[in-house]
């Protein structure tokens, strides 16, 4: 548990990703796994970046899997998802399919069809939009990833649209890799001691971890086959951070990140006001008990990424041609993330955020009912 809670930058996002499981002891069995994601999530935003807008609803991810042996799992389903109020009323309906291998030693994992996508891969806000558990959470296409004492590795292409011979639009996909590095950690002390109502207790000192971060996109809009005519996009953002976390035998979580972003578009499309960005972000998390409080402010210089939160972009969502080069915002989120039954949990979040230059107070909150159950047919 300690060390799965040292991995995630900025917010930890558990509740709102997905893992696909294989269990060695389950080889040559069929199983079942239910995600069902709720979300409330309203953004009292009158910016000219990003207007606000309420999304509220409801997503179901039935999987029936088989386990050819202890290494290997293959899950097949349907994700089915809600919108309140809409017309239809089920605004998605997507078939999915994955291979998962996993090595002997469960460093290493492959997965081919549907990713473990999304917020599962722990990238910082600007690179990646915390709405895309809603909006693009299932992802197809390939991924590897390494988890071992010193490496946590995702690296993955997710391929958003194909195209034929004739196709009248071109195809798209994105890529990317987020490599957590540990400089520094300090040992802890695996052993229990039993206290008297008999419960098993974790005798620990306070745990310190030093990580570099490298995090790297790529999206791309392009073609040799299609009928679109219009410019071929490569985009590429990055970010280079520093994480330093540090946790207390009371269950205190502090920690403190900085990173340098950077954003470039290595196509001359005309799509974009700006070829070359940059920024900066840096927060302080705090965190007991379930309840956080983590201050973030970002400085942004020309930045733009696709798939990033569009609320640290310098073009506008909603304004076509609008822009404003710097943007400058202060963060405090106040987060609650509780687990109500053993395959339920809930997270409730209020996100209120200072526009430095425009001398704007807005906010955002969030609320998050996820299920997952995997069972052993």
């Amino acid at each position: 548990m300690l060390l799965h809670a040292t991995l995630f930058a900025q917010i930890n996002n558990t509740a709102l990703s997905d893992e696909i499981h294989i269990n060695a002891n389950d080889s040559a069995k069929f199983g079942v796994t239910v995600s069902n994601f709720n979300y409330l999530r309203n953004t009292e935003y009158f910016n000219s970046i990003e207007l606000g807008r309420t999304l509220f609803g409801t997503q179901l991810h039935p999987r029936l899997s088989y386990q050819p042996n202890a290494q290997t799992t293959l899950q097949a389903g349907v994700f089915l998802q809600q919108d309140f109020g809409a017309v239809p009323s089920l605004t998605r309906v997507l078939p999915t399919f994955s291979v998962k291998l996993k090595s002997k030693n469960n460093q290493r994992a492959f997965i081919f069809g549907t990713l473990e996508g999304a917020l599962a891969h722990q990238l910082i806000e600007p690179l990646f939009d915390i709405n895309s558990a809603i909006l693009r959470r299932v992802e197809n296409g390939a991924q590897f990833k390494l988890n071992t004492k010193n490496v946590w590795l995702d690296t993955w292409i997710n391929w958003e649209r194909f195209i034929d011979r004739g196709s009248r639009h071109k195809e798209q996909f994105t890529a990317g890799i987020n490599a957590h590095l540990v400089l520094y950690q300090t040992k802890t002390n695996e052993s229990k001691a039993l206290n008297p109502n008999g419960i098993d207790v974790a005798v620990t000192k306070t745990h310190h971890l030093l990580k570099p971060v490298f995090q790297f996109t790529a999206h791309h809009r392009g073609g040799q086959i299609d009928k679109d005519t219009s410019n071929m996009v490569m985009q590429f953002n990055g970010a280079v951070g520093l994480s330093y976390q540090l946790i207390t035998p009371n269950n205190y979580t502090f920690k403190t990140e900085v990173y340098g972003v950077l954003y470039r578009e290595n196509t001359n499309s005309g799509f974009y006001p700006y070829r070359n960005g940059n920024g900066l972000l840096a927060h302080v998390l705090v965190a007991k008990n379930g309840f956080s409080i983590n201050p973030t402010y970002w400085l942004g210089n020309g930045f733009i990424a696709d798939r990033g939160t569009t609320l640290y972009q310098s073009v506008s969502l909603d304004k076509p041609g609008y822009t404003e080069k710097m943007r400058e915002l202060l963060f405090v989120r106040f987060i609650y993330g509780k687990k109500v039954a053993p395959d339920l949990s809930l997270d409730v979040r209020f996100e209120p955020y200072y526009d430095v230059r425009n001398s704007l107070m807005e906010f955002s909150y969030a609320v998050y009912l996820s299920y997952k159950l995997n069972k052993t047919l």
